[in-house]
């Protein structure tokens, strides 16, 4: 029994750390800047983007760092899709869940 227990406590940490595994950066990803308000007033705005991160895989829920890193990330790959270089947080709806602004700054 105790045996089984572990196999499946190995297999729920094997399946949440996949999730990090299949989100892939887009190209350029890492070049797009999380900022303020306040320090976009110069930039266009491009409009807003929601992403959204599996929180809970069965019974094991993932850790709010890494679905934190996968909803930057996201929402990085969102913003060069759509021609932007900034993000700012806007709403964070729930957990698992994000809205950012997305910006063209002259950088």
């Amino acid at each position: 029994m105790r045996q089984q227990i572990t196999i499946a406590y190995c297999l729920l940490l094997l399946l949440g750390g996949c999730a990090n595994a299949f989100l892939k950066p887009t190209e350029g990803s890492e070049r797009v800047l999380v900022m303020k308000t306040t320090q976009v007033s110069q930039c266009q705005p491009l409009g807003k983007i929601s992403v959204n991160v599996v929180t809970k895989v069965g019974i094991y829920n993932r850790d709010a760092d890494a679905v934190e890193a996968n909803l930057l990330q996201l929402g990085q790959n969102n913003a060069i899709d759509i021609g932007g270089d900034t993000l700012v947080k806007d709403v964070t709806p729930e957990f698992g869940k994000q809205v950012f602004a997305v910006y063209k700054c002259k950088r």
